[in-house]
């Protein structure tokens, strides 16, 4: 199996065992973010009674690969408002997308308005 791309939501429903985790299981140790959608999906966590070590344990053994946010990574993400102008998407959205034209992997994600984006250059699939 190849590498694939999580924004926040996936991991999220992956964690909680939400809808579409049991699609997503089959892809640990394969899993992409960026910095940024892992800085969601903790402050999420955070918002509840988890500590921090408790967040780190839980999201970290799921990703195999985090990629920084750097300069061409900012400006490519930044780029994509010009086609998604109207869309109203986060910049951790937007920064997961991006991620995935850069590395040319699909997206999964558990947002079911992102089957309206219209990116030809973007794989994105809905859990």
């Amino acid at each position: 199996m190849s590498k694939v791309i999580l924004d926040a939501s996936a991991l999220l429903a992956l964690i909680k065992n939400e809808s579409g985790a049991s699609t997503l299981e089959d892809m640990l140790g394969q899993i992409v973010m960026s910095t940024l959608s892992l800085t969601e999906a903790a402050t999420i966590l955070l918002q509840s009674d988890m500590t921090l070590q408790e967040c780190e344990d839980c999201l970290l053994p799921l990703i195999s690969s985090l990629i920084p946010f750097d300069t061409s990574y900012a400006l490519l993400t930044a780029n994509l408002m010009k086609q998604l102008k109207g869309k109203d998407l986060s910049l951790e959205a937007r920064a997961c997308l991006a991620l995935g034209i850069r590395m040319n992997l699909p997206i999964y994600t558990a947002y079911q308005k992102w089957a309206e984006l219209d990116l030809t250059d973007a794989e994105v699939k809905l859990i």
